[in-house]
């Protein structure tokens, strides 16, 4: 259990109650604030996939009303190796990272609360995923970050501007050929780059390469790495 000034606190959900809570959450987030998310989530009002019997579920919890504000999915390479793979492999050439496996966690479907998008809430979550990553040995943190859009000009806009941050060349991966985002066009107005992509950058954070386009849940991706050991523990305790 980590706390953010008792504030928050960020554990993993302990019941099916809770990740359904978290489902509930996905899904006002990505569904209707986002207009993205999967079309027949619309019928039970969850956010659902196949993932999440199988992977772990980090709930930041908010205090005073005990409700759950925010939520990341975990799973590590190896828990990955024994059930349906990686989450992000559906869209991207995962080979190159195979040697990494035993040392990767990856992350996927985060959200947080929109009167909860504060330092002290992503602090609590940050420090959450480290406990996760801490308690795994694992060193690697992978997953998708998406921009909410369809229009492959957008995303070929932002590897222009994200490219600065890619992962030395042992770590670059590309995208499945079905889900490649065509980067030959560029959008007439400048791509703004999400917060949550961003703050990730400024702790260190890298693209493994050029974005894949998601078209069943709406969104165009990139594959985001972080090296946990090139990370400041103050940054992380500090978040």
């Amino acid at each position: 259990t980590s706390r953010g000034r008792n504030v928050y606190t960020c554990r993993l959900a302990s019941s099916d109650e809770e990740i359904r809570e978290a489902q509930r959450l996905r899904f006002q987030i990505f569904n209707i604030e986002l207009n993205e998310g999967l079309p027949e989530s619309f019928k039970t009002g969850l956010d659902v996939d196949e993932f999440d019997p199988i992977c772990d579920h980090l709930l930041v919890i908010h205090q005073e009303t005990e409700t759950i504000v925010g939520t990341y999915r975990l799973q590590t390479g190896l828990h990955a190796q024994k059930n349906l793979g990686y989450y992000s492999a559906q869209e991207f050439d995962f080979q190159p990272l195979e040697p990494y496996r035993a040392k990767i966690v990856e992350l996927g479907r985060a959200c947080i609360h929109a009167e909860h998008r504060n330092l002290l809430a992503l602090g609590c979550l940050w420090r959450g995923i480290k406990k996760y990553a801490d308690r795994y040995d694992a060193r690697y943190l992978v997953g998708c970050s998406s921009l909410t859009s369809q229009n492959e000009s957008e995303g070929a806009g932002a590897y222009n501007i994200l490219k600065k941050h890619l992962v030395p060349q042992e770590f670059y991966v590309e995208p499945l050929p079905h889900c490649a985002c065509s980067l030959e066009k560029l959008p007439e107005k400048t791509v703004k780059i999400p917060k949550l992509l961003g703050a990730y950058m400024s702790i260190g954070a890298k693209i493994c390469g050029p974005p894949a386009i998601d078209r069943t849940f709406k969104t165009i991706d990139f594959l985001t790495w972080l090296d946990l050991s090139l990370v400041p523990a103050s940054i992380l305790e500090a978040q």
